[in-house]
């Protein structure tokens, strides 16, 4: 074989092996799309049926289950904050460590649900245990192991922090991505006006 041949096949292969490289990426990335639109409508009937209702603990566990489903996670829990103690308390917790955390309690500053709230602003951690904020006292008291997690803020009217929302662990064991983020925080807005609507029909009876 001669040497134009020998190079015109070396680039034919090369350009196959990127041709294909490429359409791989464009499949990732339709599927992304479509489970970010699948997200999308699920929030939209979970935002409907939360604005429905009353009671305050079914509704805190339909938001955490629609934040579990939209983004892959294992694991998870909404964290209201009392605002008479300052601290963070675990309302509604799924997964390994469900029945042991519901009602445990951490100052407001602790952690990444604690970094969240005092910041209004969403964190996605993939590697927590080299994130200094990341917080060790819920993995060694229940022996838990976080290898991700991702946490929103829920926000009422004109921005007032009223809790967080935290999923951990993907199943399929990959990082949490912005997309994730981006569909949380959309739940954290709803979860944050429906949790306010509810805490004030309550006070008002």
């Amino acid at each position: 074989m001669s040497r134009s041949s020998t190079t015109l096949l070396r680039f034919l292969q090369e350009e196959n092996a990127r041709l294909q490289e490429e359409n791989k990426q464009l499949r990732e990335e339709l599927a992304a799309l479509r489970d970010y639109l699948d997200g999308l409508r699920l929030l939209q009937q979970e935002a409907r049926r939360m604005t429905e209702e009353a009671d305050l603990m079914p509704l805190l566990d339909k938001i955490l289950y629609a934040a579990l489903t939209v983004t892959d996670a294992a694991d998870g829990s909404v964290l209201l904050l009392d605002p008479e103690t300052d601290e963070l308390v675990f309302a509604v917790v799924h997964g390994l460590i469900r029945e042991q955390l519901v009602g445990y309690r951490i100052p407001k500053e602790t952690g990444i649900a604690g970094w969240v709230v005092t910041h209004g602003s969403p964190l996605i951690v993939n590697r927590p245990h080299l994130d200094r904020r990341f917080s060790r006292q819920v993995d060694e008291q229940f022996g838990f192991k976080t290898r991700s997690l991702l946490c929103v803020p829920m926000m009422g009217s004109e921005g007032k922090i009223v809790g967080a929302i935290e999923v951990l662990n993907k199943f399929s064991g990959r990082e949490f991505t912005q997309a994730d983020q981006d569909l949380l925080m959309v739940m954290g807005y709803i979860a944050g006006s429906a949790l306010e609507m509810v805490l004030n029909k309550f006070e008002a009876q």
